[in-house]
């Protein structure tokens, strides 16, 4: 019997590597998602310290100036912080669509796989028979020799 050829291996391949791809998409986004999500936590901390300190400020009798200044640079700061906010929910919404776009992916490569495997296994039992046949031909063909033998 000739060796398992699967028609659809140019498809599979195909697929594995957009799984692949998706994957790598993914990776990317969530690395993102990551990096930015570590510069809105810093942008809470750099807006904690200052606010404080304005309490102290204040109780120190600083100027109206200087605390006006102050609370101008807060305003800022708070501003930094929505934008964060606004870009590390608008990564989140990506990262959702990455990830659906690798599940679809997935599944595509695996239907295809599940497609290989019932073939190679249909080919096997092919194989199986044409053996057992092939095996039962040539033992009945023995059979027949030693009884025109004797």
């Amino acid at each position: 019997m000739r060796k398992f050829v699967f028609n659809l291996e140019p498809l599979y391949g195909h697929r594995q590597r957009l799984e692949e791809l998706k994957q790598k998409e993914f990776a990317e986004v969530n690395q993102s998602l990551q990096a930015e999500e570590k510069k809105l936590v810093e942008h809470i901390a750099t807006y904690k310290s200052p606010a404080s300190d304005l309490d102290k400020r204040k109780e120190q009798g600083a100027t109206v100036l200087e605390i006006e200044t102050h609370h101008a640079y807060l305003e800022g700061l708070k501003r930094r912080i929505r934008t964060q906010e606004l870009a590390v929910s608008n990564i989140r919404v990506l990262l959702e669509k990455k990830r659906a776009d690798l599940i679809d992916a997935s599944r595509d490569r695996k239907v295809i796989e599940i497609m290989k495997e019932k073939s190679l296994n249909a080919h096997q039992q092919r194989a199986e028979k044409l053996e057992l046949k092939e095996s039962d031909d040539l033992t009945s063909a023995r059979g027949r020799r030693r009884g025109n033998e004797k």
